[in-house]
């Protein structure tokens, strides 16, 4: 007991002005401590806004759970347009994409290369020809089916070929 007496009057031994710059330093730490957990959260509350833009929750967990939602939205409107896209895809393969022109003479007595065949093919080298022969007296335009670069229906004038292959190269080089 005798150690507990030395503590007891060495406490009431001191002057009250230490014991009061004593507190006074704890307040001043405690109110430290304090500005800088106000900072950290409103530092943290600025980061989260930034991460997460402008959001309704007060909480992290509100938060977390809006930004969810807002992914799972993207992420469908992602899978629509990567399903539209590839639709556009497979839409673009039946567009012309491959033209091929040869003007040319058919007829001795007319002067220049007035005449004209244009090879209009789509990706897989299904489309049209289109000849022009132009004489004296008259023009005649006509039309022939391409399926996959091969004749459906008429065989092909040498002008109708040489056509089809300046179209098939032109992609091809293009």
């Amino acid at each position: 007991m005798g150690g507990l007496n030395s503590v007891i009057n060495y406490l009431t031994d001191i002057s009250s002005t230490a014991l009061i710059t004593a507190g006074g330093l704890v307040l001043v730490f405690l109110f430290l401590w304090l500005v800088l957990l106000s900072f950290w959260v409103v530092k943290s509350r600025l980061l989260i806004r930034r991460v997460f833009g402008s959001t309704t929750g007060d909480d992290l967990k509100d938060i977390l759970q809006e930004h969810i939602s807002r992914v799972g939205v993207v992420q469908i409107k992602l899978n629509d347009l990567e399903s539209a896209v590839k639709k556009m895809q497979k839409d673009s393969l039946k567009h012309v994409q491959k033209i091929g022109v040869v003007r040319f003479n058919p007829f001795q007595d007319t002067g220049g290369d007035q005449s004209f065949v244009i090879a209009l093919l789509d990706a897989e080298n299904n489309g049209v020809v289109i000849s022009s022969l132009h004489g004296r007296e008259r023009t005649r335009i006509y039309t022939k089916v391409v399926a996959g670069g091969k004749p459906s229906g008429y065989e092909f004038s040498q002008e109708e070929k040489e056509a089809i292959d300046k179209a098939q190269k032109a992609k091809a080089d293009g």
